[in-house]
């Protein structure tokens, strides 16, 4: 679902994330662009890493990540060395939809289901488990979920359902709303286009995990990624030097991707933010290690923490930095 009419307020590279900030890659845009409107930009999103309770006998054995441009799978490794079960509560947070009104940044997400909107699966040994979802949408601080349903709103606040239900909206509805802070007033100068959604759109997703005793168990997460999309043609050169440090890009393949522009070709690229911290906050736990699928033979590859000797494979392979709990991944493809 793509939404041209909706913007995060952007902090660093910025997008908010479900309780933490998450990054959003977008193409800086040209410097002659300032002085007429833009289409949105493509944005990406950040999904939680999971999150377990921190008890005795629990290990963390390992941690991996696996990324292709259109999945992301997250394989967590607990060990129970007590001699009976560990019953523990786990999470994962969705990204945090916030709706603004500039309309510079777009996202393009997996389903239009509130409760799970990146087509989130968890399994736990290699059997699916159920989870359940804590849905939220703040304004002002405070939880109005049930005053969007009494008002007929989609929890998600952007996209071309919620500009219809609230431009059916009755003034007295409207005005309500506004005095909550759910909405922005209607622009009297602009009567046909519909109020601005101010709520944010908060998703937990939860479920009680049992770890078998002298084992280790592998617990799945897998979803869609809110990627990033836009392409890098001549003239972008310098988006690429000021990009190179945030995702570590080596001289080799920097010349390699700046040649391309200079002979007036272009990159299509994808680029996705990855969370890494570790599931447990009292209990350590090594890095992610990391494995990008490369979408075609001759796409570039680039991410702090990459192992170089893998750069030309298939799969690259690296390893999250140790002082970075947040993984930026960009891959370059020739534009045809």
């Amino acid at each position: 679902m793509s939404n041209s009419l909706v913007v995060l307020p952007v902090v660093a590279l910025g997008v908010a994330l479900a309780l933490a900030p998450a990054l959003a890659q977008t193409k800086p845009a040209a410097a002659d662009a300032a002085e007429a409107p833009s289409a949105p930009a493509e944005a990406s999103l950040t999904v939680g890493a999971l999150q377990i309770a921190s008890v005795p006998n629990l290990e963390v054995a390992g941690f991996d990540i696996s990324v292709a441009t259109n999945s992301v799978t997250y394989s967590y490794y607990f060990k129970n060395t007590a001699t009976a079960d560990l019953a523990v509560t786990a999470t994962v947070s969705l990204p945090e939809l916030q709706a603004s009104a500039d309309g510079s940044e777009t996202w393009t997400l997996a389903a239009t289901d509130p409760d799970n909107f990146i087509g989130l699966t968890i399994a736990a040994a290699g059997a699916q488990l159920p989870t359940k979802a804590e849905i939220h949408a703040y304004a002002l601080g405070i939880d109005r979920l049930a005053e969007l349903k009494a008002d007929h709103l989609p929890a998600i606040p952007f996209g071309a359902d919620v500009d219809k239900a609230l431009g059916a909206l009755s003034p007295e509805a409207a005005g309500r709303l506004a005095a909550l802070g759910v909405i922005s007033p209607r622009d009297p100068e602009k009567p046909k286009v519909p109020p601005r959604p101010d709520w944010t759109l908060s998703v937990v997703r939860s479920w009680r995990q049992i770890l078998s005793p002298g084992k280790t168990t592998a617990i799945v997460v897998k979803f869609v990624p809110v990627t990033a999309h836009y392409r890098m043609a001549k003239g972008d050169e310098q988006d690429l030097n000021d990009m190179k440090d945030e995702v570590c890009l080596k001289p080799q393949a920097l010349g390699i991707l700046q040649s391309r522009l200079k002979g007036n070709n272009a990159w299509n690229v994808t680029d996705v933010s990855l969370a890494a911290d570790s599931p447990a906050h009292w209990i350590d736990s090594p890095p992610a290690t990391l494995s990008v699928q490369k979408p075609k033979p001759d796409a570039i590859v680039a991410f702090c923490g990459m192992d170089d000797k893998t750069a030309s494979k298939p799969a690259v392979l690296g390893a999250a930095p140790n002082d970075n709990d947040k993984i930026r991944i960009v891959i370059f493809e020739v534009a045809k």
